[in-house]
């Protein structure tokens, strides 16, 4: 891999924005669950839409730079978050790899950061349900069809029956949603940043030092949510009188975990940990330049979250932490001591 173009006369260096980009696929999440913002993941999703327009905005090489910033996140991911499931990865290559091929083809403008966006959001939300089937099949569908059947025969409203397909439209929606504003605010955040930072008091920030943030488990979270999407399809074929396919479900659902777990993830660690190894000196300069900046950037989300913790609603919560961190990380040419 060819080194990554770090341009010196950029309005803002690549390297403090992939820095960024690796921060937050890395600990973001983190921070967000601490604030109580719901839907990270939209957020998170929403967040690699904008830096990569940011660097698509502040390159000239945009299709290979992007996709050099691309790889390194995924290095520093690799180092940061080795347990990371592999649709993790997944994810990031594919924003990457289709915001450097339309903001090259298309430049950087409004219809196209939206194109990114809603691209981008809609293969995150569409890989959480092929998610879904693959660990639960076909079975996850059915019970929640025969869930809703039930109910609608119960209280004499056959429209209920269309409920599981208007769930899976709304959930769709809502990403393709998410994704036209976050197209649109990648575009005008830039200017947003350069004005608030000349806001910020940086004569009193909070120490960065007195803040702790406890680990989210996610690992528990995620085998929390599978049990209990298994326990709801085991029921509805139990209480249904389908025992044959409530036992399937168990003995499938199972099959497939395993799969994943204990065949396809350290299969996929063992191929990251060889790439990881065969490039970390070929991109041992560029990828230097960005670990510098991770230390700092930690603090930075440390004070934004604690001047964002003084408001009061969600979206103000959200709001000062996001621009709080990224223009302290962006501008902030002091940093912070560490």
């Amino acid at each position: 891999m060819n080194q990554l173009n770090l341009r010196k006369d950029s309005a803002i260096n690549i390297a403090k924005l992939t820095a960024l980009w690796g921060v937050s696929e890395s600990g973001l999440g983190g921070f967000l669950h601490a604030l109580k913002i719901p839907f990270s993941g939209l957020l998170l999703g929403s967040f690699a839409v904008i830096i990569v327009t940011f660097i698509a905005l502040n390159s000239t090489k945009r299709f290979k730079t992007i996709l050099q910033a691309t790889l390194l996140v995924i290095l520093i991911k690799a180092v940061a978050s080795p347990h990371s499931p592999v649709t993790a990865y997944v994810a990031v290559l594919f924003q990457g790899f289709v915001g450097a091929l339309i903001y090259q083809i298309f430049n950087v403008k409004k219809i196209s950061a939206v194109i990114f966006g809603v691209i981008a959001l809609l293969e995150s939300a569409l890989q959480k349900l092929l998610m879904m089937v693959l660990v639960f099949g076909n079975n996850i569908w059915e019970a929640f069809q025969e869930f809703f059947v039930g109910i609608a025969k119960q209280f004499h409203l056959k429209s209920l029956e269309e409920i599981p397909v208007l769930l899976v439209g709304l959930y769709v929606f809502i990403y393709f949603i998410v994704g036209i504003f976050a197209g649109l605010i990648a575009l005008k955040l830039p200017g947003i940043l350069q004005s608030e930072f000349h806001k910020i008091d940086l004569q009193n920030l909070p120490n960065p030092k007195e803040f702790t943030l406890s680990k989210k488990q996610k690992n528990k979270t995620r085998w929390i949510t599978f049990s209990i999407i298994l326990l709801f399809i085991v029921s509805v074929f139990v209480f249904s009188g389908s025992f044959n396919k409530a036992l399937y479900s168990i003995l499938r659902t199972f099959a497939a975990l395993g799969i994943l777990y204990f065949v396809v993830a350290p299969l996929f660690e063992y191929f990251l940990n060889k790439w990881k190894s065969k490039n970390n000196s070929r991109t041992n300069k560029p990828l230097n330049e960005v670990l510098e900046f991770l230390p700092q950037y930690r603090n930075h989300a440390k004070i934004a979250f604690k001047l964002a913790e003084r408001e009061t609603s969600n979206f103000r919560k959200l709001r000062q932490f996001i621009i709080v961190w990224m223009s302290l990380s962006l501008y902030y040419e002091e940093g912070i001591e560490q």
